[in-house]
């Protein structure tokens, strides 16, 4: 098992230099990753930080802590930009980089401000066809590639990333199958459960059942989950129980509305509650 900090850069964390700080923190604590929203918007008034500038500044002051954006719609993204932030991105923090990805909503109006589109099922093509492309590009190789959504002839990308593959972690909504299925083709499965409390730990019937529809098909896949670790009665058992029913990370879960600065600080600063 391995436990990160989920993290939305916003308020006091959307300046990069803070979120800096709390990861030398929840290194030196024993963490093994920290992950961030990638937003453009969120509530009116909020501040919010770019997820990947954000990235870069912690793989600089870092050294084996896991980093990712959890998660970053491939909708909103050309892939060939987002190819080469995933390379650069890699090679900067020494292989360390974990790319989150999943079809995203518009509930702060994130595709409807900007004219993107907001249909779900086209949303969808655009992040398959994404997911592909940053395949393709990673192989160093010539890009052509006809979709739907995208058409690309290209050279080859260089550098490549230094993982091989860099990880890839599929968001989707539980119990919608298709994420799952689009998940099965990479390296890990995000799930997002409607429960009444998003903080609570996740239902094991509900664990258990992910596990059945979605063998593993790589030598290592992860199966990650969010709640507040911190807030719960019997961390350390909670933990084994999720482990015992396929979880292989768990995330501290810090929701936009969450704890003030200084709390998350001091939880980050104590170390992951559910470690043995």
């Amino acid at each position: 098992m391995r436990f990160g900090i989920f993290l939305p850069p916003f308020h006091d964390f959307a300046d990069p230099r803070a979120v800096v700080e709390l990861a030398s923190s929840a290194e030196s604590a024993g963490w093994d990753g920290i992950f961030l929203w990638d937003h453009m918007l969120s509530e009116p008034g909020f501040a919010v930080a770019d997820a990947w500038i954000t990235m870069a500044a912690i793989a600089s002051k870092t050294e084996v802590l896991r980093i990712g954006a959890m998660v970053t719609p491939l909708a909103r993204r050309r892939p060939w930009v987002l190819a080469r932030q995933i390379a650069s991105l890699d090679h900067l923090s020494s292989g360390r980089l974990i790319v989150g990805v999943g079809l995203g909503d518009d509930g702060w109006r994130e595709f409807s401000s900007f004219g993107e589109k907001v249909n779900p099922k086209d949303r969808a093509t655009q992040l398959d066809e994404a997911l592909e492309l940053l395949q393709l590009f990673a192989t160093g190789e010539a890009v052509d590639f006809n979709g739907v959504e995208y058409q690309v002839h290209a050279p080859p990308f260089l550098p490549r990333p230094l993982q091989r593959p860099v990880p890839i972690w599929v968001a989707g909504r539980w119990p919608n199958r298709r994420p799952m299925e689009r998940a099965s083709r990479y390296q890990g499965f995000f799930p997002i459960f409607a429960a009444p409390e998003p903080l609570a730990m996740p239902e094991l019937d509900d664990i258990e059942a992910i596990t059945q529809h979605l063998p593993p098909t790589r030598p290592v896949y992860d199966l990650v989950v969010r709640y507040a670790m911190s807030s719960a009665n019997e961390p350390i058992e909670e933990a084994a129980r999720l482990a015992e029913a396929g979880v292989t990370w768990i995330l501290e879960n810090f929701g936009a509305f969450g704890p003030d600065f200084e709390t998350i600080r001091e939880i980050v600063a104590a170390g992951p509650a559910g470690r043995a």
